[in-house]
C-alpha cells in the first residue's frame, strides 16, 4: 500500500482557516459539506487537477498580502478513507480493512499521549473485548 496512491485516481483538496471565505471567493470554491468538517474546496477531482489546485493554494498562501488558511491534498488512498471516517465519526474512530486485516484508527481530541489498552479474555483465554482508556486532564 502506498500512502498517497489513490485507489480510484481521484483526490480532494480542502482548505479552512481565518481567511477561508476570501480564499474561496478568489478560487471559486464552495463548502464541501463533508461529514465532520465544513471546509471549502473540491472533491473527487482527477489527481492531476487536484494537485494543480493544491499548488495554486500553496502559491497563494506564500503570496502577499498574507492570508491565514491551511489546506490538505487528499488522494483517495486507504489513509484518506480512514481519515474521512474518523472526521465523520462522533466517536473519533473508524475501522478499515487493509490487506485482509481490520484496523481501527482513533484520533481522540482529548490529548496526544498514552492510552492504556486492556484485553478481556474468557475462561479459555480467547479474547472477548478490548478496552481503551481515553481520558483528558479534566
Amino acid at each position: 500500500m502506498v500512502h498517497n496512491h489513490p485507489l480510484d485516481g481521484l483526490a480532494d483538496v480542502v482548505f479552512w482557516g481565518r481567511d477561508e471565505e476570501q480564499i474561496a471567493a478568489g478560487f471559486g470554491a464552495q463548502r464541501t459539506g463533508t461529514p465532520g468538517e465544513d471546509g471549502y474546496g473540491w472533491l473527487k477531482l482527477p489527481v492531476r487537477d487536484a494537485y494543480a489546485r493544491a499548488v495554486a493554494l500553496n502559491d497563494r498562501k506564500n503570496a502577499a498580502p498574507p492570508r491565514i488558511f491551511a489546506f490538505d491534498f487528499r488522494p483517495h488512498s486507504p489513509h484518506w478513507q480512514v481519515m474521512a471516517g474518523v472526521r465523520a465519526s462522533e466517536n473519533e474512530a473508524f475501522t478499515i480493512e487493509v490487506g485482509g486485516a481490520q484496523i481501527m484508527m482513533a484520533m481522540p481530541s482529548v490529548d496526544d499521549g498514552f492510552f492504556p489498552v486492556d484485553l478481556d479474555v474468557n475462561a479459555s483465554g480467547a479474547p472477548v473485548a478490548v478496552r481503551i482508556t481515553v481520558a483528558g486532564e479534566d
